[in-house]
């Protein structure tokens, strides 16, 4: 728009050296040009802002999606650890081999004997 000023305004010294006169029916379009210019001029300004606002809401946009990810990450890390824990403690409570009933019943029965056995040689 400011171009399209600074060229008229440029010109305007030649044509009026030139002893050309404008007739009303020019001097009008020439504003009417003038004043589409300027509103296209305002229009593609307010554009631009707004289309500058929508470029920061995406650039915050794809922070918060990049912050959401990197929480998201890590909660998966810490519930695999988790995971991983209980794994070893389920290891860890699981029962030993002379803490199975069959083997106790067999060490009961192997005691009972062994008790009677003494009891019976010692007499």
């Amino acid at each position: 728009m400011k171009k399209i000023i600074l060229i008229l305004t440029l010109c305007l010294p030649i044509l009026t050296f030139s002893q050309h006169t404008l007739t009303d029916n020019e001097m009008v379009r020439i504003d009417s040009l003038f004043q589409v210019y300027e509103q296209t001029d305002s229009l593609q300004k307010l554009e631009i802002k707004l289309l500058n606002t929508q470029l920061l809401n995406y650039k915050q946009l794809h922070e918060q999606d990049s912050l959401h990810i990197s929480f998201l990450m890590e909660k998966t890390t810490l519930l695999d650890q988790r995971i991983e824990l209980y794994m070893d403690l389920t290891k860890e409570l699981e029962p030993k081999w002379y803490n199975r009933p069959g083997f106790q019943f067999f060490l009961g029965a192997a005691t009972i004997v062994g008790a009677s056995w003494v009891v019976s040689n010692v007499r």
